[in-house]
């Protein structure tokens, strides 16, 4: 039985293929060894931002599954990092449970808030459902703040942690931590490619296209609308009580709505509606301001532009926003998939069709 070439999917098993050609299958193994040995030949503070990119990377998937994939626009990304980790100061500091109990225990707390905040989303939608979700931050974040200044040493001062440890093993320094969250981030991101690809991840694309058409066809909108805010809330929560066992402290004035703003510039900057777009610009948007930072360093008499370069570095977040949302809406991923349907297509400007008989 003949089938179209390799270009064209032909069934739904097709249709549900991650990694369809072969060369896909090497560049992701040799990506994971590439990422392996990459600690024997850096530096720590390499490392550091690397692993600022991978704790945003969790950050950034779980804004995706809400936002890119079931349509429900958020505002309050930034609250569901902080009850990550004031939950992780209160179990960890008050209650001294260990590190394989309060991580988990934060993802529950943050399923609980999410389950809540996602309530409106049954009445609200487009700009109201935004407004919903900012006054929910602030809510929150209110309630750190009190508890900030009436358990830390002053009401700007953070609250100290010490390393987590599993067992003997103690999860402290640059290049442990990385290996920690490489193979946590690998997990989760097999795991949302997977949900996207079930029941639950159809019917939030449906939500996210068309919401009374969705409804009309059967999609119980309560369930999946909750179920998305939950699923956001949890790996916002894990996200943060990571950074806070990585950074060994957590203040409220880490949580802005600057914040905020940063997760959905990631999802925007690297496509909407993408996993691996919404890694490429967790990566993209955490390295910015370094690569800002690096760049005038090579001005002369550097030390001159201290003031400018935190400008510079605060505007280019918006900056990308509006000009990937006017020249390149689909972000990075679709700059990613047009770049690999050259070189696939290559010398050909269209790929021939074969035929292959099983």
């Amino acid at each position: 039985m003949a089938r179209a070439g390799t270009n064209l999917r032909t069934s739904y098993l097709e249709s549900n293929e991650v990694l369809r050609r072969p060369y896909q299958k090497v560049l992701v193994g040799l990506i994971l060894v590439a990422a392996v040995l990459l600690p024997g030949g850096s530096s720590d503070y390499f490392l550091h931002l690397i692993n600022l990119c991978l704790l945003a990377c969790i950050g950034a998937l779980g804004l995706m599954m809400l936002t890119g994939f079931c349509g429900q626009i958020s505002l309050g990304h930034a609250a569901f990092l902080a009850i990550g980790a004031f939950t992780t100061v209160i179990l960890t500091v008050h209650l001294k449970l260990p590190f394989i109990v309060v991580v988990p225990a934060a993802a529950v707390t943050g399923a609980m808030i999410g389950f809540l905040v996602g309530l409106p989303s049954l009445r609200f939608r487009g700009v109201y459902l935004a407004i919903s979700t900012l006054a929910m931050h602030y809510a929150i974040i209110f309630v750190a703040t009190t508890y900030q200044a009436k358990f830390s040493a002053s009401a700007s001062a953070g609250i100290t942690i010490p390393d987590p440890t599993i067992g003997p093993l103690k999860i402290s320094g640059a290049p442990t931590w990385y290996y920690f969250l490489l193979v946590l981030l690998t997990f989760i991101t097999i795991g949302c490619v997977n949900l996207v690809r079930t029941r639950p991840g159809r019917a939030w694309m449906a939500i996210r296209d068309r919401d009374i058409a969705a409804e009309a066809l059967g999609i119980n909108l309560t369930r999946y609308k909750l179920l998305a805010f939950m699923l956001s809330a949890t790996l916002a929560s894990v996200s943060g009580s990571l950074m806070a066992y990585y950074s060994n402290v957590v203040t409220v004035e880490a949580y802005t709505l600057d914040l905020a703003v940063i997760y959905v510039a990631m999802i925007i900057v690297g496509g909407m509606g993408s996993i691996l777009g919404g890694l490429m610009g967790a990566f993209f948007i955490t390295l910015l301001p370094y690569g800002i930072e690096h760049l005038f360093e090579f001005l002369p008499r550097a030390w001159r532009f201290g003031s400018t370069v935190f400008g510079v570095q605060v505007g280019a977040v918006g900056v990308c926003i509006i000009l990937f949302l006017l020249l390149e809406p689909k972000g990075l991923a679709e700059i990613w998939r047009r770049t690999e349907t050259y070189f696939d297509r290559w010398p050909f400007r269209y790929r021939p069709l074969d035929t292959t008989r099983r």
